[in-house]
């Protein structure tokens, strides 16, 4: 989590290779073909996942698609169930946000979030804005990396989880996080590998 250029999008790609296999909903263009194969439909999106399923191929698939559509609610709640089946992968998604708010979550998003782990699914979610994202993703997130924020409602939401260290994140110079582990612990990270 963080603003604009704190570099939360180049943390997130040094994360992702962690995974030889991904699936990117890409909510804001940012990736190219460059990154992987990218997708507009989802007719190219689930053909994709067929061949690399039956080849076992490792992949990185990118799948960009209109968030103004009438349909891409629908369509975004359909790409997580195929990941969901498909597994053994890691599902990233870009500003988060965009598809869930506090007070309601897509039902395959929340099924991946509570029961993905049985499908060997990793999760990875990008936000600019943590005050908007459901709790729920919050309370599965093993590793929460926040750096710079300066708007006060996203503060107060973030100091639940931070507690007074959220206060650190006014100053913080980018590519610089506080990094929340699983067992709760705060500490300072820098995202220059």
């Amino acid at each position: 989590m963080g603003q604009r250029g704190c570099g939360k999008s180049y943390l997130g790609r040094n994360i992702q290779t962690c995974w030889p296999r991904r699936i990117i909903i890409d909510t804001l263009g940012e990736y190219s073909d460059q990154d992987g194969t990218v997708v507009f439909t989802f007719d190219e999106f689930s053909d994709f996942l067929t061949q690399r399923k039956s080849d076992g191929s490792d992949f990185v698939l990118i799948y960009q698609f209109d968030p103004e559509s009438q349909l891409s609610d629908l369509e975004f709640d359909e790409i997580v169930r195929v990941a969901f089946y498909f597994g053994n992968c890691q599902l990233v998604i870009e500003e988060i946000q965009e598809h869930s708010t506090p007070h309601s979550m897509p039902h395959w998003l929340k099924k991946a979030l509570l029961t993905g782990r049985h499908q060997n699914l990793s999760l990875l979610f990008t936000s600019q804005r943590p005050g908007e994202i459901n709790k729920t993703i919050i309370s599965q997130c093993s590793h929460i990396f926040v750096g710079k924020i300066v708007e006060g409602n996203d503060l107060k939401y973030i100091a639940y989880f931070l507690g007074d260290k959220a206060q650190e994140l006014t100053t913080l110079p980018d590519r610089v996080f506080l990094y929340r582990d699983r067992s709760g612990s705060v500490t300072k990270v820098s995202n220059d590998f």
